[in-house]
């Protein structure tokens, strides 16, 4: 019921971040985890884009500097521009602090990341995006029942944000909550049928749930 419910709502774009889910083989999980979609979340439209440029805060405009340097996989720059001013009373910027946690992150630094992202989450309560990136996090730190709690809350904003159902689906596979981990990666096959690595990863959760019984 619920699979059917949340393939008819109306479909969500979810931006230019880059398509994810992991490979059949767990050990790539993790790598393939830190692919998922960052920031798009936070991108404006062209004419938004234009008419605020302007009024952008210190820190967005650093925030901004940062997410270009991102997508060059230039963590240390991003680490070393934004840094100094993550204790700033004045620095309100979500985007800031996703940024940061994406550096940190792709350094290896999972508590640092943990720490910016909710950071991000007092600034943006609502933000399914920074929920799915600090999950991310939380996961990668094996911290996985607070990595769960994120993921549930990002989908009930967000009921169609396939990574969310993702990563979602391998927390509860680590947690051997195999039954749980069969209904999410049912619903990203809904999401999309032709996702060749989420079958085969479905078919492995198939072969759990049979040797359980």
């Amino acid at each position: 019921m619920r699979v059917k419910n949340l393939i008819s709502m109306k479909e969500i774009s979810w931006g230019e971040g880059q398509k994810f889910f992991p490979s059949f083989f767990l050990i790539f999980c993790i790598l393939f985890l830190c692919l998922t979609i960052d920031s798009s979340f936070f991108r404006l439209a062209p004419d938004a884009q234009a008419s605020e440029k302007k009024e952008l805060s210190r820190f967005d405009q650093l925030a901004e500097e940062a997410t270009l340097l991102n997508k060059r996989g230039q963590s240390e720059k991003v680490i070393a521009l934004l840094e100094p001013y993550k204790g700033d009373p004045k620095n309100d910027s979500a985007l800031f602090f996703n940024e940061l946690g994406i550096a940190y992150r792709r350094k290896g630094k999972l508590v640092e990341s943990i720490q910016v992202y909710r950071a991000a989450l007092l600034h943006a309560p609502q933000n399914p995006v920074i929920m799915n990136n600090l999950g991310l996090s939380l996961y990668m730190n094996k911290e996985y029942p607070q990595a769960i709690e994120q993921y549930q809350k990002a989908l009930q904003l967000a009921p169609r944000f396939k990574e969310a159902h993702s990563n979602l689906g391998l927390a509860y596979y680590q947690t051997q909550q195999y039954r749980e981990a069969k209904e999410e990666f049912e619903i990203v096959l809904q999401l999309n049928p032709k996702d060749e690595d989420a079958q085969k990863f479905y078919e492995e959760i198939l072969k759990k749930i049979k040797d359980q019984k």
